[in-house]
């Protein structure tokens, strides 16, 4: 499950008064469920700088544990300079990183800090976590340029260098010290260079770099040697695609889950209403009164189970589908009951949500406790 960044600041809200008669307040779930408003590329951008703790040929990197991070953590991990890695370090890092066959729902946990994922893998990637399975399959035909059914390393290239790297400022500053510490100069420099790209449509500060923009999208990666193999000659299907893709969804989902869970086999009642309000456009200062009404409604032995968080996350992804059914109710200012909820998420996700979920949903929302609700707050689409 994805934890994403949410730039609240960005969406406009034609918000119904909380007192109306069956209010429930369940606010988008932004990001997960692909056509609302995704933050722009600079928030990518910065939120990819302040994570990376990688830096190798004036390029900077994310590990397989810091891409994990910034979906799970709000803030990285605490440290002072990016690791600066040289070629053959690289290379041993590289070297461990298991064919697509010998996957599993723990590759990025096994790797931890070793391996390399790029700005354009971290894009592919949050794609992947921030769409439902139809449109990854689009997804999937636009990487298979040749119609063959099948996608290669130069196909999945193509489309991945649409995507700038981020490289490091170090020698663009003209520092003598070779350590790369993270401070906010680089996040200013990254405004710049997108002044740059918006305006002018080029990447001038390329010219300060040993290696050119061509030679380092070029670069073997963690990602493009686990789906293409250490030679690049695997091609990849449909199928071998879902199963990176089902893979990746399973290990973000669960150590969300165990971090709520705190070593229990439940998340609990008010873990859960925390959970779910990290994906709404709330500010963590609006938490307190959501947080004190699922208290109030909930005994603390109930509590949501990896299966059933695991179903919730696919509502999350298929959430778009969701929301235009459930506003067939609210446009004609019909209340919309636990049934009725239950059976929009089984016929849009095909995924049923287990009746504790939909309890515990409602009793984060529903300010009026009547079981129903009339409005969605609504997000305005870019």
């Amino acid at each position: 499950m994805v934890r994403f960044f949410i730039e609240k600041a960005k969406f406009k809200l034609d918000r119904i008064p909380r007192s109306e008669p069956g209010y429930l307040g369940i606010l988008i779930f932004t990001v997960r469920g692909g056509s609302y408003p995704l933050v722009d590329e600079l928030d990518r951008e910065l939120r990819f700088l302040e994570y990376a703790s990688i830096e190798y040929d004036d390029v900077i990197y994310m590990s397989p544990m810091d891409f994990i991070d910034s979906f799970t953590r709000d803030t990285p991990r605490e440290r002072i300079y990016r690791r600066v890695l040289k070629e053959t370090e690289v290379k041993k890092m590289l070297g461990k990183t298991p064919p697509l066959r010998k996957g599993g729902r723990d590759l990025f946990r096994s790797l931890d800090q070793c391996g390399l994922i790029s700005y354009a893998d971290y894009i592919f990637l949050v794609t992947l976590l921030t769409k439902s399975r139809d449109n990854f399959k689009i997804a999937f035909m636009m990487f298979d340029d040749d119609d063959s059914g099948r996608v290669d390393k130069e196909e999945f290239l193509l489309i991945r260098s649409l995507m700038s790297s981020l490289r490091s400022t170090r020698n663009v500053r003209k520092q003598q010290n070779d350590q790369c510490q993270l401070d906010l100069t680089e996040f200013s420099f990254v405004v710049t260079h997108m002044q740059d790209r918006l305006f002018t449509g080029s990447d001038n500060y390329s010219i300060a770099f040993s290696k050119s923009e061509e030679e380092v999208k070029r670069e073997d990666t963690t990602i493009l040697l686990h789906l293409f193999g250490k030679r690049g000659r695997e091609a990849l299907t449909y199928d071998d695609f879902m199963i990176f893709y089902d893979n990746l969804q399973y290990e973000v989902m669960e150590i969300e889950f165990r971090e709520f869970a705190r070593g229990k086999k439940k998340i609990s009642p008010v873990d859960f209403a925390l959970m779910v309000l990290r994906y709404t456009i709330l500010d963590r200062e609006e938490y307190a009164e959501y947080i004190d009404r699922m208290a109030e409604r909930t005994a603390e032995n109930q509590g949501v189970t990896l299966e059933q968080w695991a179903s919730f996350s696919i509502f999350l992804n298929n959430l778009a589908q969701f929301s235009t059914a459930v506003r067939l109710y609210t446009n004609a200012d019909m209340p919309v009951t636990k049934a009725e909820f239950a059976r929009a998420v089984q016929c849009t996700c095909g995924e049923k949500l287990d009746d504790t979920v939909v309890d515990l949903i409602f009793a984060i929302f529903d300010a009026n406790d009547d079981g129903s609700q009339r409005s969605w707050l609504d997000v305005e689409r870019f």
